[in-house]
């Protein structure tokens, strides 16, 4: 069996403190809410244009900007290990692309990405549903960035970028929802419908073909341009859309609880158990497990956990943390486990999830 050296409390967690694991408005149904802004600067051709030297240069030009600017680690990514560099890509912070990467300390919901798509890309996250913090977040970055650098802009088009549809603020909203309630009914199809109506674009996060299997429950909604309207406008159109699906998904979770109980409860018992007596578990299977019991707390069959402990969970069984913790703390695997790094990441996101619901207990059987 594999279990945790005594030296080692704790590990298991690796010290997260990221914006991910406080709690949000509305993060019963919206997960996060992602702001994203993009610069190029002036007398640079765009990424796909650039040579190696104009890359080198773009690069420490933003380095130069942000020299000084007290809480921020600037990343070169040439520099970054492998699993550094996962650890990265799993809270979304980059992608494969970029050259550099600029962090904000702390909870790192702020970052700036340098010569991905476009030069800069400003991000920034917070828990539950919040456009204007998020908003305020990135154009607090910008802001400081305006006074250093040159922007390409255009009086008829806003500012310049490589894709038409990100020109003029160069901003966009995205947010990551919980909808079980919604997909198990079968009403998820007028929520789509409703969210292209408005323009914006809908996408699941897995892709499963399994109704029961609650991977299937996640969705991003995304406002596709930013060259129409202001932030203003893009803010009050997301956050309009998003706030009816929140009604839907609480008034057709009540109707779950009040007639079908079984059901419901028959949904978090299995993925329960399949929890905590399962070995080995793949992240989708993870995020599965994660989302049933997240349903199951909301419906009110359960307690000992709460929405943002979940929500945390979401990152904290991802490949790159999980690959983190075992170079870095001290375990003891069974020797087939031992003998593979990718059966080792399996069974330790096995052992975060079953010591994350070790509190969890029934709040309302089934009469």
């Amino acid at each position: 069996m594999a279990r945790k050296q005594k030296t080692e409390s704790n590990s298991t967690s690796g010290g997260i403190s990221a914006w991910f694991a406080e709690r949000g408005n509305n993060d019963d149904v919206v997960i996060s809410t992602r702001a994203r802004l993009v610069r190029n600067l002036a007398d640079f051709p765009f990424s796909l244009k650039m040579t190696a030297d104009d890359r080198e240069r773009v690069q420490a030009l933003v380095y130069d900007a942000f020299s000084g600017e007290e809480g921020w680690h600037f990343i070169d990514m040439s520099q970054v290990s492998l699993p550094g560099k996962q650890i990265l890509i799993d809270k979304n912070i980059i992608n494969d692309d970029c050259t550099a990467v600029v962090i904000n300390y702390g909870d790192e919901s702020t970052s700036c990405l340098v010569n991905e798509s476009d030069h800069i890309k400003i991000a920034a996250f917070i828990s539950g549903l919040d456009c204007e913090k998020v908003m305020e977040k990135v154009y607090k970055v910008d802001e400081f960035l305006q006074k250093k650098l040159q922007f390409a802009a255009n009086i008829d088009f806003g500012y310049l970028t490589s894709y038409i549809k990100d020109c003029g603020t160069g901003l966009k909203f995205s947010a990551r929802l919980f909808i079980p309630s919604i997909v198990l009914s079968g009403q998820f199809d007028s929520v789509v419908s409703m969210v292209r109506e408005k323009k914006l674009s809908i996408k699941p996060v897995f892709k499963s073909g399994q109704i029961a299997d609650f991977s299937n429950c996640l969705f991003d909604i995304t406002t596709t341009s930013s060259a129409e309207g202001t932030e203003l406008d893009q803010m009050a159109v997301i956050h309009s859309v998003v706030s009816v699906i929140l009604k839907t998904e609480r008034k057709i979770r009540s109707n779950f609880a009040d007639n079908n109980p079984t059901v419901v409860l028959n949904f978090f018992k299995q993925s329960y158990a399949r929890a905590m007596y399962s070995l080995l578990l793949s992240y989708e299977e993870a995020v599965s497990i994660i989302s049933a019991v997240k349903w199951g707390l909301q419906l009110g069959l359960i307690k000992g956990i709460s929405e943002n402990e979940l929500n945390g969970l979401y990152y904290r069984v991802k490949d790159g943390h999980l690959k983190y913790l075992c170079d870095n703390f001290a375990f003891t695997f069974e020797k087939d486990v031992k003998a593979s790094e990718n059966l080792q990441i399996k069974r330790l996101r096995t052992i975060v999830i079953q010591q994350a619901f070790e509190e969890i207990v029934n709040e309302k059987p089934v009469s």
